[in-house]
């Protein structure tokens, strides 16, 4: 028994069904990703909003607004990984076969490109074996320079006022220290963390 070789007419409708449904799930994994740095700005609005409200309430407030921010960068970082393996697809269709019907009113023939592979052939074998286009690390750095490194900077820039002005206004270094102080630690463990921190981010 062999497959039944489908029309010109039948193969252009399942394309153009499966290209309205890939656009569809990129916009579906952008909308997530929006989403997420929504979060992440109504927080970090919060945060300061909430950890200037009072005098008595203690700087490491800021610390807890840090982790949220950095636990809603990897969650944008998994979804950014979806949005671009999905966005993948739908630029492949718009090269090869969206131009063509624009540019030449019609369908390519799929030349054979230098590296040997037709782009519906790359496209089928991404159907068959889905994989991520680019790393974990690489989607961090990616939505940290697009939007986080501005939020992280902005809350540990609220940090350091609150450290300068709570409880009360620091008159000199010592007081400003004084702030900083964890309980029994020092507050220059406060500050090199603050430091660190911002060398890490921009590493």
């Amino acid at each position: 028994m062999t497959d039944e070789k489908l029309t010109r007419s039948e193969s252009i409708a399942i394309l153009v069904h499966y290209y309205r449904a890939e656009v569809q799930r990129s916009l579906a994994w952008r909308e997530r990703l929006d989403r997420t740095t929504n979060w992440a700005v109504a927080g970090t609005a919060a945060f300061l909003g909430f950890g200037f409200s009072h005098p008595e309430i203690p700087h490491l407030f800021f610390l807890f607004g840090l982790t949220i921010l950095y636990l809603l960068l990897f969650v944008e970082a998994r979804r950014f990984r979806f949005y671009d393996a999905y966005e993948y697809r739908v630029r492949l269709m718009n090269q090869n076969m969206i131009f063509s019907v624009l540019s030449q009113g019609t369908l390519p023939v799929d030349p054979l490109g230098d590296e040997g592979i037709f782009w519906r052939a790359e496209l089928a074998s991404d159907l068959r074996f889905p994989q991520y286009k680019m790393s974990f690390v690489d989607a961090i750095n990616k939505r940290l320079r697009a939007n986080y490194i501005y939020l992280f900077l902005v809350m540990t820039a609220g940090w350091i006022l609150k450290l300068a002005s709570h409880p009360q206004n620091a008159e000199n270094w010592h007081d400003f220290l004084t702030h900083a102080r964890i309980g029994p630690l020092p507050g220059e463990l406060t500050l090199l963390f603050l430091l660190a921190f911002l060398l890490h981010l921009f590493y």
